[in-house]
């Protein structure tokens, strides 16, 4: 989406300023836009919601010898950041639409379900959710991009 002079200007600094969790993109169709997908990096309410649903398959499936776990810190990460996660949650659903907002969660849940290297995968996860869980949510809101970007990597 194009702002025209001081409008795209002021708009790009509210997309940048951690604390706002508003949409500054659409999803336009095709593969979901998260880190590492043709460097089209999320934006940080879209980020931090990926963020969740790949931790989410992580606390899930890294069970087991040689998969380090993350169920507990991304407990920790979703009783720290209730308000956080509940708003990016919104911004999500209005993003997408109930009906959109489904299809889109499935293809980024099967996205991480898809890992080459589980042990890999699960170690960035368990790191990613340590990291995120002790961050205040400012910090989190600001360094989701970065955090869903290393777990992507090591989804790949």
């Amino acid at each position: 989406m194009q702002f025209p002079g001081r409008g795209r200007v002021a708009m790009l600094l509210l997309c940048a300023a951690a604390a706002v969790l508003a949409s500054c993109t659409r999803d336009r169709g095709g593969p979901p836009r998260t880190a590492g997908t043709g460097g089209d990096l999320a934006r940080p309410p879209e980020a931090l919601w990926h963020l969740r649903a790949g931790l989410n398959v992580a606390a899930l499936s890294c069970r087991g010898r040689g998969r380090k776990p993350v169920s507990g810190a991304y407990n920790r990460l979703l009783s720290h950041h209730r308000a956080l996660l509940d708003r990016a949650y919104r911004d999500e659903l209005t993003r997408h639409g109930k009906d959109g907002y489904d299809s889109h969660a499935t293809r980024i849940y099967n996205r991480f379900a898809n890992q080459r290297s589980p042990g890999k995968f699960c170690a960035a996860a368990a790191e990613a959710a340590r990291e995120a869980s002790s961050m205040r949510s400012l910090e989190l809101a600001a360094a989701a991009p970065n955090l869903l970007s290393r777990l992507e990597r090591q989804r790949r």
